[in-house]
């Protein structure tokens, strides 16, 4: 009995993740498109061709954080598009 319901569980589980995964990856690429949007942002106010970048202080004041974010985004929803069969 036992057997048959974490079959079940595992079923439904993995039916959800599948369903979730497509929508997970449609979010991140925007998500990586405005860190790099702020990284370029952040390189061009430490060159002086942009306004003041907000985030003055710590680790995020750095363009190539913003870049390093972007980039990973980018892989993960890349990854994530790999794994989803084609509808």
């Amino acid at each position: 009995m036992w057997n048959r319901l974490a079959t079940r569980n595992v079923a439904i589980l993995t039916k959800a993740g599948e369903e979730l995964t497509p929508a997970f990856a449609a979010f991140l690429s925007p998500l990586a498109a405005m860190a790099l949007a702020l990284g370029l942002w952040a390189f061009a106010a430490q060159i002086a061709l942009a306004s003041n970048f907000p985030i003055s202080g710590g680790a995020l004041s750095d363009w190539r954080v913003w870049m390093l974010i972007a980039g990973g985004l980018e892989m993960a929803a890349l990854r994530f598009r790999s794994q989803t069969p084609n509808r």
